[in-house]
């Protein structure tokens, strides 16, 4: 165990500088997170490199047979992006799940927000969509926000930034049914969406103003609406997409 006093400690310029330069989190293949209950995620799933923490948080972490740097409140504070600061954070490796077959896929086009990848992400593992794979030009799932409100179920997923386009043909290759939310004169309502227990999905959900890109539309199997009140415009792009991985998991 070792103790860091300074702000220009280079170990921790570099935490600061990963935790901010999605470029820097590409080229070293790490990532910041902070918390408790994420440092101990991702030390159950051998991610960790190094902690850094206040001296009274010891205790709360699991297997301290890593690198850990005790830390004072200055640097805590300085390093820390939430309003309720633990004082614990951590590096980790960029490692993901190997693609499950036997899962199915939440394909993201263009999500910019990072809460709701975050929450995507969490919804995903709740309904059996262990597969989630992004646009390039979606937000990185290692952004600390998305992280953050996936509540440490990004390491149980497996996840890729591809070109979806190509990655859509791939999966129709392997017999995936491709279910978008396009509305248009073929569009189901939920309520009306039949699966087999034996078909494998893929759910497409688009852009937060946009939607889906206009490449992708033609590839769609199955246009899916949510019937909603007079009420409401439109949905969260986030919560729709729980809406429906909920319903293709209860349709199976």
């Amino acid at each position: 165990m070792n103790i860091i006093q300074s702000l220009t400690n280079p170990k921790i310029k570099k935490l600061i500088k990963l935790r901010d330069d999605k470029k820097l989190i590409e080229t070293e293949n790490m990532f910041f997170i902070e918390g408790i209950n994420l440092v101990n995620e991702a030390l159950k799933n051998n991610l960790v490199s190094e902690i850094f923490t206040l001296i009274e948080n010891l205790h709360h972490i699991n297997h301290i047979d890593e690198k850990v740097f005790v830390i004072n409140e200055q640097i805590a504070n300085k390093l820390s992006l939430t309003k309720n600061n633990q004082g614990i954070f951590a590096t980790c490796k960029i490692e993901t799940k190997p693609f499950n077959p036997n899962k199915n896929v939440l394909l993201l086009d263009n999500i910019q927000d990072p809460g709701n990848m975050g929450t995507m992400l969490r919804s995903a593992i709740s309904f059996d969509f262990t597969n989630v794979i992004a646009s390039k030009n979606s937000v990185s799932f290692f952004n600390e926000k998305v992280i953050r409100s996936t509540q440490g179920t990004i390491f149980k997923s497996h996840i890729k930034n591809v070109d979806l386009k190509y990655k859509i043909f791939e999966l129709k290759k392997e017999n995936y049914i491709i279910i978008g939310t396009v509305l248009n004169e073929k569009s189901l309502a939920i309520k009306e969406l039949k699966i087999l227990p034996e078909s494998k999905i893929a759910l497409l959900v688009g852009n937060e103003g946009q939607g889906i890109s206009e490449v992708l539309k033609p590839l769609v199997d199955i246009n899916v609406v949510i019937t909603m009140s007079n009420e409401v415009e439109s949905l969260n792009v986030a919560i729709a997409a729980s809406i429906l991985m909920h319903k293709i998991k209860d349709s199976k």
